[in-house]
C-alpha cells in the first residue's frame, strides 16, 4: 500500500528546508525540529536567550506564514528573504 503525502506538506517541508539553508548561507545555525513546522535559528557560538523557534503556519487568511515564537506574524512563507533578514535583526541583533 503507497501512502501519498498531501501536496501542501511537501510544500511546508519544502519551506522550512529553503528557510534552514538560507539561514545557514546567512551565517545563521537552523535546527529543523519538526520538518512541516518548526525551525530553531541561532548564531554560530550564540547565546542561548537569543535563539529563535520559529514555526510555520497558516494566517487568518490561509496563508502559509513565518511566526515569531511569541505567535506573530514575521512575512509570508513564500518570502524567506525576508524572514532571514528579520531572523537576522533578532538572533545577531544587527540589522541586516
Amino acid at each position: 500500500m503507497e501512502i501519498n503525502t498531501p501536496p501542501a506538506a511537501e510544500s511546508a517541508d519544502q519551506l522550512v528546508s529553503r528557510l534552514a539553508t538560507m539561514c545557514g548561507r546567512a551565517g545563521l545555525v537552523a535546527d529543523i525540529i519538526e520538518p512541516s513546522t518548526k525551525i530553531r535559528i541561532n548564531t554560530p557560538n550564540g547565546n542561548e536567550h537569543l535563539a529563535e523557534t520559529v514555526t510555520l503556519k497558516p494566517d487568518a487568511d490561509d496563508v502559509l506564514t513565518w511566526w515569531w515564537s511569541w505567535d506573530r506574524p514575521i512575512c509570508p512563507a513564500r518570502d524567506v528573504d525576508c524572514a532571514v533578514t528579520a531572523l537576522i535583526r533578532v538572533v545577531a541583533g544587527t540589522r541586516a
